[in-house]
């Protein structure tokens, strides 16, 4: 079992924002975007995410045209359809694209669909792109008919109808995502399409591979935690885990007056607690929840004492993860007052 990787090249920056979009749809907008571990840029496909195990692949092609005709559409799926063909384990098929033509589709108020929403018509000459793209590329005697028709059951078809601003905040887990200004979130997407674009500078054509993991190898990947970690610490302000044994100015009352191992050991333990809960899929959103609260605080109240802000903030709201104690959740706030300054 193989495969070899064909047609990867660099993109331009209107296909990078749009596959930036296609990128966070993927880790924030799907019901199983949990599931997803890796994202990887221009191998598979223009973006594809890949599980814990790495054994399934989500496979999206996007593309950025503001007039897609149905025979376009078709020969576009055409890499997806050649995924589908392979023998590597692909779990989805979705082709990410600007909303189409009402006259195109069924019900023209789905955004995400399945092929049968498209209009009869519409079907046959899609089908006709994709069957054309697939005898020119393929260019052999076999009959690809009823495999394209099980790929056709299978494909997903998303419209994209949101701005770059949503797709960030998608990821946050924020409920009140106004606690930061829309030129704010813009800046943290353009980061991450900056650090997309810089991930597809290596060349790739005709590698092949044998196991779904070795791709990870060509470093063509962001992983989701790095992602989630690129954009929490541009909210808060600075890096939370960059040094272990660093501590904010803020956190000073409380370690002082403490001989050098018995800091290191608060300090060691309060980054553990936070990585504990941040990285820790079933207790992300407890994280994201504690830092939405302190963000949401700092908003409307300019206090600067770490004690009188923990007892306004979690007077109320008790994190149910044991391990984000009183003094760790004192870190973290004396963090977040280092990173609004």
């Amino acid at each position: 079992m193989t495969y070899t990787f064909k047609n990867t090249e660099i993109n331009n920056e209107k296909a990078s924002v749009f596959e930036t979009k296609s990128l966070l749809y993927l880790i924030g907008k799907r019901n199983d975007s949990k599931d997803i571990k890796y994202v990887t840029f221009d191998c598979f496909n223009d973006v594809s995410g890949i599980n814990k195990r790495n054994n399934k692949i989500w496979d999206i092609q996007s593309k950025n045209e503001a007039t897609l005709s149905p025979k376009k559409i078709g020969t576009y799926f055409f890499t997806l359809f050649d995924n589908f063909i392979s023998t590597f384990s692909f779990k989805e098929f979705i082709f990410f694209c600007p909303i189409l033509k009402e006259q195109y589709k069924i019900d023209s108020k789905l955004r995400s669909f399945k092929f049968t929403n498209f209009e009869e018509k519409t079907q046959n000459r899609i089908i006709a792109g994709l069957t054309e793209e697939v005898i020119r590329v393929k260019n052999d005697s076999i009959d690809y008919s009823t495999k394209i028709e099980e790929f056709l059951k299978i494909i997903t078809i998303v419209e994209d109808d949101n701005t770059e601003n949503e797709y960030i905040k998608a990821v946050t887990k924020f409920k009140k995502t106004e606690i930061k200004s829309d030129e704010f979130y813009k800046s943290v997407f353009v980061e991450l399409r900056n650090i997309q674009s810089s991930k597809k500078n290596s060349y790739i054509e005709n590698k092949t591979i044998s196991e779904i993991r070795e791709v990870l190898s060509f470093r063509r990947h962001l992983s989701v935690k790095d992602i989630e970690l690129l954009i929490v610490s541009r909210i808060i302000g600075v890096e939370i885990f960059k040094n272990i044994f660093y501590y904010p100015i803020y956190f000073s009352n409380y370690i002082d007056h403490l001989n050098i191992e018995d800091k290191k050991d608060i300090l060691q333990e309060c980054n553990s607690n936070l990585s504990r809960a941040f990285f820790n899929k079933n207790n992300n959103k407890v994280f994201w929840k504690v830092c939405e609260e302190i963000i949401t605080y700092f908003s409307i109240n300019k206090n600067t004492d770490v004690e009188s802000v923990y007892n306004s903030v979690f007077s109320a709201y008790t994190p149910r993860v044991s391990y984000l104690n009183e003094t760790t959740l004192k870190y973290l706030i004396s963090i977040i007052l280092e990173g609004l300054e």
